[in-house]
């Protein structure tokens, strides 16, 4: 005797389809995020939106590609939305109000104690940049850097070696890392070690003009005057406002007896003070 199968057929809650949905959609954003796809995944996540308000994760993931894409404004509006203060700390922090975002990192989560730090760094208070990273267990290069420079400022120039060459360890392409455990070196009196330290950095940055003021700074004290004159020299042409190495160039050229380029640099150092 043949018996016909029977079936019945699943009938879910709309709710529940929506919600599958949102998170299905969701997970598409994400992925074409990942995948740097950011206009697509932005269309995905005005959809998802549209079709539900209050939804934070989408306000959250679009403030992340919107702050990506340079629209501060429009990220911290999303931010906003999505009750996203780390987001929103972010935005102010690249809007140089350091002192407004530290009001959103009220906690003491690692994210919130690594931009705090950051921010005390731009502070230029080295001691809280420090305490608020020394603690932190995460290979994050930034943390490190923020460590490192500190340290520097500091005169703790072996532990500012230590913290740099981790961070370039994991983010050898930054001519900052580079630049600054140039002027650890430095401070230590390792002149080879800070020069090489300081080409990379232009290798990686030709437009780095405090590199070049550097360097030549390291020329001039070997004697090397031509060649620190050469630095000098770049270093204006990136940055024409840049008072001290007009000073440092009138100086060694002095030195080699070019009295009237050595003059004509002091009156335009003078200009620069008095502007």
């Amino acid at each position: 005797m043949k018996f016909a199968r029977s079936y019945k057929m699943l009938i879910l809650p709309k709710r529940l389809i929506d919600i599958l949905s949102e998170s299905m959609s969701l997970k598409e954003a994400y992925t074409q995020y990942k995948n740097r796809n950011l206009n697509y995944a932005l269309k995905l996540l005005d959809e998802l939106i549209t079709q539900d308000p209050d939804l934070k994760e989408a306000y959250s993931l679009k403030g992340k590609i919107l702050f990506e894409l340079g629209k501060l404004q429009e990220a911290y509006e999303n931010f906003q939305k999505a009750e996203d203060k780390i987001g929103m700390a972010k935005v102010l922090i690249a809007q140089g109000l350091y002192r407004d975002a530290l009001t959103y990192l009220d906690d003491n989560s690692k994210e919130s104690s690594k931009l705090r730090g950051l921010i005390y760094l731009k502070l230029e208070n080295y001691e809280k940049a420090l305490d608020e990273t020394k603690t932190i267990e995460d290979e994050d290069p930034l943390i490190y850097k923020i460590r490192g420079i500190s340290e520097l400022k500091l005169g703790r120039y072996n532990d500012a070696i230590i913290d740099l060459s981790f961070a370039i360890e994991k983010y050898p392409t930054d001519a900052e890392l580079y630049f600054y455990r140039a002027l650890a070196q430095r401070g230590l009196g390792n002149y080879k070690e800070a020069e090489s330290d300081l080409e990379m950095a232009i290798n990686l940055n030709p437009y780095y003009a405090e590199v070049y003021f550097s360097l030549g700074e390291l020329k001039e004290s070997r004697g090397l005057l031509q060649e620190a004159v050469d630095m000098y020299s770049k270093t204006i042409n990136i940055n024409p406002l840049y008072r001290s190495a007009y000073v440092r160039r009138a100086k060694s050229l002095m030195k080699l007896g070019r009295e009237d380029e050595a003059y004509a640099d002091i009156r335009k150092a003078n200009e620069l003070d008095s502007s």
